[in-house]
């Protein structure tokens, strides 16, 4: 069995980051000529979730610094009037422009052509969405393989027999995160019982905190995943009061967000589920930049076996969870990648069978 650091942070900075892996050319080589953009932004509502948008923002900077290119985050608010004003805002002033949504990728589509020399990298989109123009690249991640390992370790962890799902609202993504998840957790026991709950947007920390309060209380859930955004970390406030329970965070590593701040809410994230926005954006940056990336005008879906996402095995998660469970989890992972076990998608699913899977698992 190949041991389970193959998902560590480490090995995912190390991958030849999709150079290889999904096709792409390697930016190093010559192939292309530097210089290719001198700008780069990234468009979302806002930053400071400790999670998906900062580590893109971080993704961003980091490639801004070792190019020596102009970089901003464009921040528009929760107000959808700003957004395509932000988006005319990023169009008119930087080269490349990277977004996340279906519905900033609309609004790009509609200038794509009057903008032909701006290249567009949208991530997070759904998979049924062609780019359409040659200086649009769309990009999927495979959440669900992720999040397969992470309902498995919840199951593994469970005391109870019961664990819980926190998200903002329902969409594709999101049943393709609660999917993943709710297989991944019967594939350990068929008759685990996974308490799923919406606060009704990705911002407010005191709904999910409440939520997550409620699965504690109510339904005697002792693993709780967070899928919410900014509005997760009331989760992990939630959590924090009853000892034996333990969150598993999202996007990035969270735990490293409170290890200084907060020691009582980090400690009580065992691992997240990563969606590595940080290498993923920094390195389509460095090809774009290098002139050699040749994935414009194309989608791709990336997973576990490109680096994309997988969990954050630190020395926390190492410390808290017992050999046995890893070396499960690192089964699970084998044959994830392999082929041997095929995780259903959110993504074009019909809603009832997203509601039958939902309630075939309610407590």
């Amino acid at each position: 069995m190949k041991k389970y650091a193959s998902i560590c942070l480490a090995a995912l900075l190390a991958l030849g980051l999709f150079a290889t892996g999904c096709g792409q050319k390697e930016s190093a080589g010559g192939e292309g000529k530097e210089g290719q953009i001198q700008s780069a932004c990234y468009l979302t509502y806002a930053l400071g979730d400790k999670s998906f948008h900062d580590l893109a923002n971080e993704g961003l900077t980091k490639a801004g610094k070792e190019l020596g290119i102009q970089t901003k985050t464009i921040e528009y608010g929760t107000d959808k009037s700003k957004m395509e004003p932000a988006i005319l805002d990023a169009m008119d002033n930087y080269d490349m422009v990277l977004f996340y949504t279906g519905e900033q990728l609309e609004i790009i589509k509609r200038y794509a052509a009057d903008y032909a020399d701006v290249k567009f990298v949208g991530f997070d989109i759904d998979p049924d969405i062609e780019p359409e123009f040659p200086n649009i690249f769309c990009m999927t991640y495979a959440q669900n393989e992720g999040e397969f390992l992470a309902g498995a370790l919840a199951a593994k962890m469970s005391k109870s027999g019961t664990v819980g799902f926190v998200t903002g609202t329902e969409s594709p993504v999101i049943n393709d995160f609660m999917v993943g998840y709710i297989e991944g957790a019967q594939h350990v026991k068929s008759d685990i019982k996974v308490a799923i709950s919406y606060s009704g947007d990705f911002t407010n920390t005191t709904k999910t905190k409440e939520v997550a309060l409620l699965q504690i209380q109510q339904n005697g859930a002792d693993v709780i995943h967070q899928v919410a955004a900014g509005a997760g970390l009331g989760v992990f406030e939630a959590v924090a009061q009853y000892p034996g329970v333990w969150a598993i965070g999202v996007d990035a590593d969270q735990r490293n967000f409170f290890v200084d701040t907060k020691p009582a809410v980090a400690d009580v994230i065992l691992t997240s589920m990563m969606k590595r926005n940080d290498i993923v954006l920094c390195d389509l940056v460095k090809q774009t930049y290098a002139g050699t990336a040749d994935f414009y005008g194309t989608r791709a879906k990336w997973g576990i076996s490109a680096g994309a996402v997988g969990l954050a095995d630190n020395e926390y998660y190492r410390q808290n969870t017992p050999q046995e469970v890893r070396d499960y989890i690192a089964d699970c992972q084998e044959k994830v990648t392999g082929g041997e076990i095929t995780v259903s998608t959110g993504y074009g699913m019909e809603q009832s069978t997203v509601d039958e899977i939902r309630n075939r698992v309610r407590p």
